[in-house]
């Protein structure tokens, strides 16, 4: 994180002082609020070392891989942070990945080693996993959760199915109970892709995330979070073939914030103008 501050986020920290002060603490005094998430420019980077630029307003990282100190620092500086947890999949490399129980790991996660379906169908046989999850990134500091992999109902209707023949009803069930724990936390969640489930989501999530939905066309689905005062991140990849040029006047046309990285989200991305 680069040191210097600029003056542009001394309003916005003020404004948002007496919410973020608090963090863990918020649920303790039993408030069920959670800070709104800002619309800005959005480093979106889950590996390697993340140099944050003071253009950001909006910080997405990985749960396990960023300290409590970096969270803080983030928030001193002004900026917004989401933390990602995968809800949907196990990764082999996980600290917990042991406590999972083995009977609801399904199929690998086509092209990504080491990552392999979970069975949310069946998520009791795991939600103690998830909330403490959570918790801990509650307890770091983070605002808000990207909560990825919440479309194994896509998944069955493919090519690569999870192993458990997963329904839009079993997907839906287990991210309301998402949405539940996350507030419960006074942490805001937004909703990853799954374009099928906004209808159903729309109006208990706080932000959305989108990958590819300018090269896959389902952009338009997500303009109901705009109406919303909700914001909508965008994100097209570099390894795709995304046309800046294109992509980014189409991303503004809808309110959205455009972003452009790598699949691998191990550099420092580029938001559209």
């Amino acid at each position: 994180m680069k040191n210097s501050i600029p003056k542009s986020f001394c309003l916005w920290a003020g404004i948002l002082l007496g919410l973020l002060s608090h963090g863990p603490d918020a649920q303790a005094d039993g408030a069920k609020t959670w800070a709104p998430v800002p619309n800005g420019p959005f480093h979106w980077q889950l590996q390697d070392t993340l140099d944050v630029d003071d253009t950001i307003r909006v910080v997405g990282a990985d749960l396990f891989d960023t300290s409590a100190d970096q969270v803080a620092a983030w928030r001193a500086a002004g900026l917004y942070p989401i933390c990602y947890v995968n809800v949907g999949a196990v990764e082999d490399w996980r600290e917990d990945a042991k406590a999972f129980p083995g009977d609801v790991v399904g199929a690998p996660y086509w092209g990504w080693d080491g990552e392999n379906w979970l069975d949310i169908a069946r998520f009791e046989r795991f939600a103690t996993i998830m909330e403490a999850r959570f918790d801990l990134c509650r307890d770091k500091g983070f605002l808000a959760i990207e909560p990825d992999n919440i479309d194994a109902f896509e998944a069955d209707l493919s090519s690569k199915p999870t192993g458990f023949a997963i329904t839009r009803e079993d997907q839906l069930r287990y991210v309301d109970w998402l949405v539940d724990q996350a507030h419960q936390r006074g942490l805001a969640i937004g909703q990853k892709n799954a374009a099928e489930l906004v209808p159903d989501l729309v109006d208990d999530m706080d932000f959305a995330l989108l990958e590819s939905a300018y090269r896959l066309g389902f952009m338009h689905e997500f303009d109901v979070y705009v109406s919303q005062d909700k914001p909508v991140f965008a994100v097209e990849y570099l390894d795709e073939g995304v046309n800046a040029n294109a992509f980014c006047p189409v991303a503004k046309e809808h309110g959205f914030q455009g972003v452009i990285a790598r699949l691998d989200l191990d550099q420092t991305p580029q938001n559209c103008p």
